[in-house]
């Protein structure tokens, strides 16, 4: 779908795409009144379990959050978002920068989101059924299907008091500008529990989890015990959750590193919970 930039108040300059990222194909858009991100609809961001919608109606939420992107425009083909100016910070500087923009989303006052954001709690357990129904068989192995097995069958439930949180601060989304750090694509943005997205940024980042652990609980002054405990059993979910991404990122661009990265996650998953294949 070609967008005319022009029809959201723009005087259009050029626009480029940007590299990385399985589920968007962004574009930078240059225009007269400032920098901008367009972040399309697509068939992969639909399958991964991005939803521009709710991006949109979270970042509209948050606009006078220093850290976040502000809202322009958007339509039903996508969402055109401010571009911050500024650097992805080094994964290894990543990790201080990384733990307190995640204490900053965790303490955000959500009274200003619709109900509809506020009453849908993220469920590690759907997103996984939902990416594994995704997957062609061909891309489905027996040991997934060992695992998606057992996860149908746990119980999922929030071990902390649910909160805002980004689920994919990675150093990656991280931009280190002259007032301060940025965090960009909230595409995966929801509320859910906090000790959850904690393991997605540990696990995203091949952190040192007692560190992270613990300068988290330092900075919002809590037992440090409970979230160890959350974090050792929200890991094995996580890993699942994200080799079953990279399986899909193998299956829509057949780029053999999205492959070795669901064989990695993989591989980690059974060491932390071995399983009997069926």
């Amino acid at each position: 779908m070609d967008i005319n930039f022009n029809d959201f108040g723009l005087t259009f300059y050029k626009a480029s795409l940007l590299t990385g990222g399985l589920t968007n194909a962004c574009l930078k858009v240059e225009a007269k009144e400032g920098t901008f991100v367009w972040r399309p609809v697509s068939t992969q961001a639909k399958l991964l379990g991005a939803d521009r919608n709710k991006e949109r109606e979270i970042l509209t939420a948050l606009h006078a959050v220093p850290f976040t992107p502000k809202v322009h425009s958007s339509n039903e083909y996508g969402l055109l978002v401010e571009w911050l100016n500024g650097d992805v910070i080094a994964l290894d500087k990543a990790q201080g920068a990384a733990v307190s923009l995640l204490v900053s989303v965790h303490q955000l006052a959500i009274n200003d989101f619709n109900d509809d954001i506020k009453n849908e709690v993220m469920s590690l357990k759907s997103r996984i059924l939902d990416y594994w129904g995704s997957l062609q068989p061909k891309f489905q192995t027996l040991e997934m299907q060992t695992y998606v097995d057992y996860f149908s069958q746990q119980e999922e439930h929030a071990l902390f008091v649910p909160c805002l949180c980004h689920y994919d601060i990675g150093a990656y989304n991280i931009i280190v500008r002259e007032e301060g750090y940025g965090l960009i694509d909230w595409e995966y943005a929801s509320i859910g529990d906090p000790s959850q997205d904690l393991t997605t940024m540990i696990i995203a980042n091949q952190f040192n989890a007692d560190d992270v652990i613990h300068n988290y609980c330092l900075q919002r002054n809590f037992d440090i015990e409970p979230w160890q405990k959350a974090v050792a059993y929200w890991t094995p979910w996580v890993c699942f959750m994200g080799a079953l991404w990279f399986a899909l990122g193998y299956q829509l661009l057949k780029d053999s590193c999205y492959k070795e990265l669901a064989e990695r996650e993989m591989s980690k998953l059974k060491e932390l919970l071995p399983l009997m294949q069926k």
